[in-house]
């Protein structure tokens, strides 16, 4: 280890995830590949590494560190819409590290003899909608719809015609969006000026919000006279489900409880269990405290029970035959600001316990600090392929939309054109490479390059990739014009 005030800059420096004390020592694993230091004081004592650990099944999302008083618990997941996939990998400084698979088990708790996961389920699946919408009903009749025999909507000219089109210049361009960002920043001001009531909010990523409700008097209000003061959706109760604790040498210790359970913690020979007895429920907010509108609060009641495990850990716990109370919320009655602050500070921590390590060990030669993936076989590639590459494909292609003007429906042409989709490089290293003209930005042809696997060789959830590709440009977030070469602009 190098003192960073006087050293060089270190070819292959660890990335701190965090540094965790245990006893003496302090372990600093590195963010993303599998390999720790072992320090003491400052001075470094040895490497911990763990090569070939499996790893979720597709690329990891999410790292996250779970502590215990003999080490600490380093949990990959890979989640997505549909599924999720968890490992974890147990270091101890007095012990070589060791691994075992969690599957799509949702971490729940630690104590000193192992790991606690229990269903990956939020308690909001246990709701049953009182909307009475069908799901299964084609409302818009586009299901039966054959798109080869559809008219072809009215549409603009591709690009503008380049003798009039002027080109629009970065400095205006970056100046208009820190006007917008400062408009964000700043407070609402009551002008009475009520022009952009109707104006339609784009949220960004970190700005969506979900609400339940519609304004009284209007027409949507009108149609749902019926639903007046009903929220959207109503608790129910909760399965019985299972907890396990998992020891590093893959020991699997079974209780079955008979409701969601998302909280273990064991302490002087009782353990205490957060479970939820239903799904949340939704609490009407009082009119006008968020804007004219009716709308829901939605709203988690989980409670606590505590069972007394000096003799052993039960095989089953029945809540219902224990005292319980309602669990403590840090945050409840906590404003976003207040929250944020919360998280902020949390963020702080971290960074100090990381900001000692970063720059500080070298790991150029350290045998076992890289994964040791085998390769997969053509077929699982070219499938991991596939599903960026199809996606991709399909951007030019029309869509059918109904039009409220006509009430008719009709093809309607892509604002993308001449779209050409390759791939490139070996396993790990392929990538999907678009290129394509849009209607958005005249007279250059874009193209973005997609990895398919990371550093490890498992697949990249790439799910949406063209939502997301469509979203950077609407919102003008791709590199600048003069970033283009020979008419070509990557971004």
């Amino acid at each position: 280890m190098t003192d960073v005030t006087d050293a060089p800059e270190l070819p292959d420096p660890l990335d701190p995830l965090d540094a965790i004390a245990v006893g003496p020592v302090t372990i600093v694993p590195d963010t993303s590949r599998p390999v720790a230091a072992v320090v003491e004081g400052d001075e470094f004592q040895r490497w911990l590494t763990w090569p070939t650990a499996p790893l979720p099944t597709s690329a990891v999302e999410r790292t996250d560190i779970w502590t215990s008083p003999s080490g600490l618990w380093i949990v990959y997941a890979s989640e997505d819409m549909e599924q999720s996939s968890r490992t974890a990998v147990f270091l101890s400084p007095e012990q070589p590290p060791r691994s075992v698979e969690l599957g799509d088990r949702r971490p729940i708790g630690v104590d000193a003899e192992g790991l606690w996961v229990g269903d990956p389920r939020d308690a909001s699946f246990w709701t049953e909608g009182t909307s009475g919408t069908d799901e299964d009903e084609d409302e818009d009749g586009l299901s039966d719809t054959e798109p080869e025999t559809l008219e072809w909507a009215p549409v603009a000219p591709f690009w503008p015609d380049r003798d009039t089109w002027t080109e629009p210049e970065d400095e205006e361009d970056e100046e208009e969006d820190e006007d917008e960002d400062e408009d964000e920043d700043r407070p609402d001001s009551d002008d009475g000026d009520d022009d952009d009531d109707d104006e339609t909010f784009v949220g960004t990523a970190s700005q969506w919000t979900v609400s339940f409700g519609r304004q009284p008097g209007s027409d949507d209000d009108q149609d749902g006279d019926a639903d007046d003061g009903v929220p959207v959706s109503a608790p129910l109760p909760t399965s019985p489900t299972e907890i396990v604790r998992i020891t590093p040498a893959d020991e699997r210790t079974i209780v079955q409880v008979d409701h969601l359970v998302d909280a273990v913690s064991i302490e002087d020979g009782r353990m205490t269990l957060r479970f939820h007895p239903a799904g949340p429920r939704q609490v009407e907010v009082p009119f006008g405290e968020r804007g004219p509108w009716r709308s829901w609060d939605t709203v988690y009641e989980p409670r606590e029970v505590v069972v007394d495990v000096a003799a052993g850990i039960p095989s089953a716990v029945v809540t219902e035959d224990h005292a319980s109370v309602p669990a403590t919320d840090e945050n409840a009655g906590a404003d976003l600001e207040e929250v944020e602050a919360a998280w902020a500070a949390e963020d702080s921590a971290l960074q100090a316990r990381r900001a000692p390590w970063i720059g500080r060990l070298d790991l150029t030669g350290v045998s076992g600090a890289s994964w040791q993936t085998p390769e997969p076989d053509a077929a699982t590639v070219e499938r991991s392929v596939a599903a960026v590459r199809d996606q991709l494909a399909s951007l030019g292609e029309p869509s059918v939309m109904w039009s409220a003007d006509t009430d008719a429906v009709t093809r309607v042409r892509s604002d993308y054109r001449s779209v050409q989709v390759d791939v490139e490089g070996a396993w790990p290293d392929t990538e999907v490479v678009v290129s394509f003209e849009h209607r958005a930005v005249p007279f250059l042809r874009l193209r973005r390059r997609y990895r398919v696997f990371d550093d490890a060789g498992y697949p990249i959830d790439r799910q949406y990739v063209t939502v997301y590709l469509e979203e950077d440009i609407a919102t003008g977030h791709i590199a600048s014009r003069r970033a283009a070469v020979d008419g070509v602009l990557d971004i």
